[in-house]
């Protein structure tokens, strides 16, 4: 599961597992501190929370030179982590959502989002791949990333 939530938000399996074995060894480093009493697994998604979020902020601060986009939806994935907080149940229900809100969008915005986000795949090797220009990829990108930004604000405002 924390492997699951370090790879949802950075996109990238090898940093995701990095994060998880960064999470378990921040455990044994303090595990003679912890309380008897604590949930452990609450300590460990809070853990691996907090690296994703140390991860994001250091790839933000790289990509806010090289590209003003990427850097913004680094930005969409850091106030998504920090919106699911410590509460498991949130961020399962978050996902939910995402999930649904990709299966409604249109089916050319839905396929240009997947290929980036799910397949790893570079804006210029979608474009070639369907046949389209690149400016075309960023605007269907850019209309994904608005309806699940929509989406998101709803479910927040209905969850507080």
């Amino acid at each position: 599961m924390l492997y699951h939530l370090c790879k949802e938000y950075t996109q990238n399996p090898h940093i995701a597992h990095e994060l998880v074995q960064d999470t378990f060894m921040k455990l044994w480093e303090i595990r003679t501190k912890i309380n008897a009493e604590t949930n452990i697994v609450n300590f460990l998604y809070t853990i691996a929370k907090n690296k994703c979020l140390n991860y994001l902020r250091d790839q933000q601060t790289m990509l806010r030179a090289q590209n003003n986009r990427e850097y913004l939806e680094t930005q969409l994935s850091i106030e998504a982590l920090q919106e699911v907080g410590d509460q498991w149940i949130h961020f399962k229900e978050l996902k939910s959502l995402i999930e649904e809100v990709i299966e409604g969008m249109p089916q050319d915005i839905k396929k240009v989002f997947m290929m980036s986000r799910y397949e790893d795949m570079k804006y210029k090797e979608i474009a070639k791949q369907l046949n389209i220009s690149v400016k075309t990829v960023e605007i269907r990108i850019s209309k994904a990333l608005i309806i699940l930004r929509k989406a998101i604000n709803d479910y927040d405002s209905s969850v507080l």
